[in-house]
């Protein structure tokens, strides 16, 4: 290696991106992404991986292109190669890459997914130029995902307790997929308009979640013995990690007796008046169905979880009688909604057993 090359490696950016290899006449000869920019550069060069690559010794110029993050990268990436056709890139040089899914922005959005790289979200800043695809409707897209089998089983589970549309068109009458539980037939109840899009944007934190994206998440829980110095916990996590400053607990005053429901309604009725506190993307409850009716008139999304084994349990939402099933979910999303859920249960747990020692005392 040229010591030019070497000075420059050693100069290069510790953040996600894009990196070029160049000849010393400038074609390109392999594109790549990576989390780490110099240390992913610096692995091509080391012996025990050279023989992988065959045009090691080609490599005359380096070229970086920084991004946001990781996922930013895989996007530009692939856009890249489809572009410039590099010699040594094998995959992504057609149409048929990572995975996307779209929501329409309609009264009663679509949701599908596909292959395409032309994603014009707001939230995007990586613009493609490659796709001959064109959607009439302005829609948002989320992904990349890499995954294509585990995206689709992801979405036919979430439609349980989610469910959306995915006709191109409204029909006249509600069709199968309303007769199974799984679309909420905005064809049919055209007045139930604010009810889907709620949804939807459930649906969208849910997405970011998978996406591994930075989501604040706000656990909550109930903690008491026949009623008795009841308590509630708030846990907040952001960027799949707990934010202890962040978190709450609550002394049950209005509710007598054993009535976890509306414990639970008193305690998030005391949060939202706090505007000063930052809101959460999700709201998530410990427990089942019956937990949701303590969120009525709150406008943040929410779910519930009611935990079976140590790794398993079921997800619920306001808007289906049906549940999802963890274990058919992505390990990474089921995990972070477990950790949640354990962690506001401890907390609820730890207060009562404060109170219940100070009230010993006494």
């Amino acid at each position: 290696m040229k010591k030019e090359l070497k000075q420059k490696i050693e100069k290069l950016l510790d953040a996600p991106g894009v990196y070029v290899f160049k000849d010393e006449n400038e074609n390109i000869l392999y594109i790549g992404k990576a989390k780490n920019i110099r240390k992913r550069v610096k692995q091509h060069f080391q012996k025990q991986q050279k023989w992988i690559w065959d045009f090691i010794d080609d490599i005359a110029d380096i070229e970086i292109l920084k991004c946001e993050n990781e996922k930013e990268a895989m996007i530009l990436e692939a856009e890249l190669i489809k572009r410039y056709q590099p010699k040594f890139n094998i995959e992504w040089k057609d149409d048929k890459n990572y995975f996307f899914v779209g929501i329409t922005d309609e009264n009663f959005p679509r949701v599908f997914w596909t292959h395409q790289t032309k994603v014009k979200s707001q939230k995007s800043k990586v613009k493609s130029e490659l796709s001959t695809t064109h959607y009439p409707l302005l829609t948002d897209y989320f992904g990349p995902f890499v995954k294509g089998s585990e995206l689709k089983r992801f979405l036919t589970e979430i439609r349980r307790i989610l469910p959306f549309r995915t006709c191109k068109n409204l029909p006249k009458k509600p069709c199968l997929y309303y007769h199974l539980g799984v679309c909420l037939a905005p064809c049919k109840n055209k007045r139930q308009k604010k009810k889907y899009q709620k949804m939807v944007e459930t649906l969208k934190v849910l997405l970011r979640i998978y996406l591994q994206e930075d989501v604040r998440i706000e656990g909550y829980d109930i903690s008491n013995i026949s009623g008795s110095l009841a308590t509630g916990s708030m846990v907040v996590f952001e960027k799949e990690k707990p934010k202890k400053s962040d978190y709450r607990k609550f002394r049950i005053k209005k509710v007598r007796g054993q009535n976890d429901v509306k414990s639970l309604r008193e305690v998030l009725l005391r949060r939202m008046k706090h505007k000063e506190w930052k809101m959460p993307d999700l709201i998530l409850l410990d427990g089942g169905k019956g937990q949701l009716k303590a969120v009525k008139g709150v406008e943040i999304p929410v779910v519930s979880l009611a935990k079976m084994k140590k790794h398993s349990g079921k997800l619920y939402s306001p808007f289906s009688k049906n549940f999802a099933l963890l274990d058919e979910l992505p390990e990474g999303f089921r995990n972070l909604l477990l950790k949640v859920r354990d962690e506001a249960h401890r907390f609820a747990i730890s207060y009562h057993k404060l109170r219940r020692k100070k009230a010993l005392r006494i």
